[in-house]
């Protein structure tokens, strides 16, 4: 399995909001749904979904021919969710506190 060396382009940028829209999704679903609300918990839950699901889109990219597992790209997708996991922090530290 080659490792690709595209560290720039429009793929990456893809990768990187995809990583936050699941961020977003799972974090901020986890949060309202499941109290007792622990934004920590909250964090991890968001980022473990991110890095799930950027880990298996590589992993199925690399079955396909002409295709690569990138680990660039799902270095963007983490990165991704990373920088916007303050808001599913937010909302569950919100709905912890009662605001």
């Amino acid at each position: 399995m080659a490792l690709c060396s595209d560290v720039r382009g429009y793929d990456k940028l893809l990768h990187f909001l995809m990583g936050m829209l699941i961020c977003l999704l799972i974090g901020v679903t986890f949060a309202v749904t499941f109290p007792p609300h622990i934004p920590w918990l909250t964090v991890t839950v968001a980022l473990t979904a991110v890095a799930v699901i950027g880990l298996i889109k590589e992993l199925l990219d690399s079955r396909f021919s002409g295709n690569h597992f990138c680990l660039w790209d799902l270095i963007y997708t983490i990165g991704g969710g990373v920088l916007i996991s303050w808001l599913p922090w937010l909302v569950s530290y919100l709905l912890a506190t009662g605001h």
